[in-house]
């Protein structure tokens, strides 16, 4: 797949039903129920599903600060971009906790487009809420044994993507935030007693993410 332009790839990443449910239903309880300066954990479906109540409970508890997670299933940089205000900044939050790019690679975005994306995020992000701890996650290694013949993620294309982030970090005073070492084998990729299917996380990778998230919040 080709793209000319940042549009041409607009289809490929469009929201399905379920998607857009869940942008809808996170934008209602941010305008109804949610508080502001609270940390948001944000992304695709790896932050979707993030074992974070369990995980979170004793730093919400101590803090006396919530934890809300804003990760929708198969979403991409552009689709994020579009639904930041509405599910996250219109609550100002204290921390945001951002993985997000592994979509990109899967839908044959441009890395270029996606670093665009993920700059604009940061501007947008800083510009509304210019005190927010914000903490971009380095994208996480596949498995590529697990994975199917045609998938289009690699660990070379994520290794890729990640070096163009630790630039942007730099450039807007992010915090960069990298477990590739604690979840890849030692030919490069995501262990398999972390991961069921060679993309996404279990529990035990989510205990290692918690527990180096939360020092980090303020």
């Amino acid at each position: 797949m080709f793209f000319n332009n940042k549009n041409d790839y607009s289809k490929a990443t469009e929201y399905n039903r379920e998607m857009a449910t869940k942008k809808s239903n996170y934008t209602l309880l941010n305008k109804n129920y949610a508080l502001k300066n609270q940390t948001v954990l944000l992304g695709d479906s790896i932050t979707d599903f993030f074992n974070y109540y369990e995980l979170f409970y004793d730093f919400c508890k101590s803090s006396s600060q919530a934890v809300y997670n804003r990760g929708i299933s198969g979403d991409t940089t552009d689709r994020l971009l579009e639904r930041l205000y509405d599910n996250v900044l219109s609550i100002e939050p204290k921390n945001i906790v951002l993985l997000i790019g592994t979509n990109d690679i899967s839908r044959g975005l441009p890395l270029s487009a996606t670093v665009e994306n993920v700059e604009k995020i940061i501007t947008d992000t800083k510009k509304t809420c210019p005190h927010v701890n914000f903490i971009i996650e380095a994208v996480y290694p596949i498995n590529e044994k697990m994975r199917d013949k045609f998938e289009k993620r690699s660990n070379k294309k994520i290794s890729e993507m990640n070096s163009q982030y630790i630039k942007l970090c730099e450039k807007y005073d992010c915090v960069w935030l990298d477990f590739t070492e604690q979840l890849k084998d030692k030919n490069g990729n995501l262990k398999e007693e972390l991961t069921y299917d060679g993309l996404h996380v279990n529990v035990q990778a989510y205990e290692i993410i918690a527990e180096n998230v939360i020092p980090l919040l303020k």
